[in-house]
């Protein structure tokens, strides 16, 4: 019997002690042991997926494989490991700040803090995970438009780049606007809130043109990116439940974004290596734009060009030019009609 308690005991201490271990002090809102659970069960699929990717990339390696193929392996590797530390600081409980809710719909009974609306937990890590993890994903994005079903169209270098800095640039924007709001008490947050959605419409307009009009992408790859649309626009909500709103617990928003970033992160990103490994190509880059539009009016030029040089009357510096020779020749005409005068004029003396 003894045995039996000793082994229950010993498990229990095996199990999930990160809420206890690092225990949340001050707070009346806070992560619970179940809510961390869930954490680490997606702290471990991005860690696999870390893994999964790494030995992908050094297979390359070692085969010498396709550049491109390397490129499309490197991306998720980063994000995985970006997400792979965000969510270890998650499920540890670490990573967070206390502040007092605007509304009370989560409200505790017995408050610790005294304070109403009472103290939430704020975790802030996951923002800092966004902000390296977005660019990845947009150049992930660029990269499987611009390199599958291209054949012989042409791209310009400086609208890659111009369109990727402003969907990068904006995004950016939404992260730290919505990192802002979450640690503001006042109802002021609600405005970072706001701009957030706006530069972000404006991101997703601009976006949407690129691929659609652009890059044309069709089929599977647009039903993705339209389901990813709505994903995207699902983390303004999960945020207003529950940085902004207090309407839900931290353990339900742990769940909500978990699964949101599981959509994002991990299922359009494995999609986005997959398509770009097996059916990528490198396009056609140009350095300037419409570089191909350009060629044929300098060709329609040179014609011109070399029928003016062909021409002896073409402009008034050839005239010119002529006139002057006619002159020397004159010239030649006369010396050579005096040395032929003189010459007879010899002769006959002899």
């Amino acid at each position: 019997m003894s045995t039996t308690g000793d082994f229950i005991e010993l498990v229990k201490r095996t199990g999930n002690r990160a809420v206890k271990v690092n225990a949340p002090h001050g707070l009346d809102i806070h992560l619970t042991e179940s809510g961390s659970d869930w954490l680490w069960s997606v702290y471990s699929v991005y860690g696999v997926l870390a893994i999964m990717y790494a030995c992908f990339f050094f297979y390359q390696e070692f085969k010498n494989g396709r550049q491109l193929t390397k490129f499309a392996l490197a991306g998720p590797f980063l994000i995985s490991l970006f997400e792979f530390f965000q969510y270890y600081t998650y499920a540890s409980n670490l990573g967070w700040t206390d502040i007092q809710a605007e509304f009370r719909s989560e409200d505790v009974s017995h408050s610790v803090t005294n304070e109403y609306p009472n103290v939430r937990q704020i975790f802030y890590a996951k923002y800092v995970a966004w902000f390296l993890c977005w660019p990845i994903q947009l150049f992930m994005f660029e990269l499987a438009g611009s390199t599958i079903n291209h054949t012989g169209e042409f791209f310009s270098t400086w609208e890659m780049i111009h369109s990727l800095l402003v969907q990068i640039i904006g995004f950016e924007y939404w992260v730290i606007s919505l990192l802002v709001g979450s640690l503001i008490h006042s109802t002021y947050k609600w405005g970072y809130w706001v701009m957030g959605i706006f530069v972000l419409f404006v991101v997703l307009g601009i976006q949407f043109k690129r691929q659609i009009f652009d890059l044309k992408i069709r089929g599977v790859s647009l039903a993705m990116y339209c389901t990813a649309i709505i994903v995207i626009l699902l983390y303004f909500v999960c945020w207003g439940l529950s940085e902004g709103g207090n309407a839900i617990s931290p353990d339900g928003e742990a769940v909500f974004y978990g699964i949101l970033d599981y959509c994002i992160f991990a299922i359009w990103t494995g999609y986005l290596c997959f398509i770009i490994c097996k059916y990528g190509e490198w396009p056609e880059v140009a350095q300037q734009p419409h570089q191909q539009q350009q060629k044929q009016p300098n060709e329609d030029i040179l014609p011109v060009k070399v029928l003016q040089a062909e021409s002896p009357r073409a402009s008034g510096e050839t005239a010119y030019e002529d006139q002057d020779t006619h002159v020397e020749d004159d010239e030649e005409e006369t010396r050579q009609q005096t040395n032929q005068s003189f010459v007879e004029e010899a002769s006959q003396r002899v």
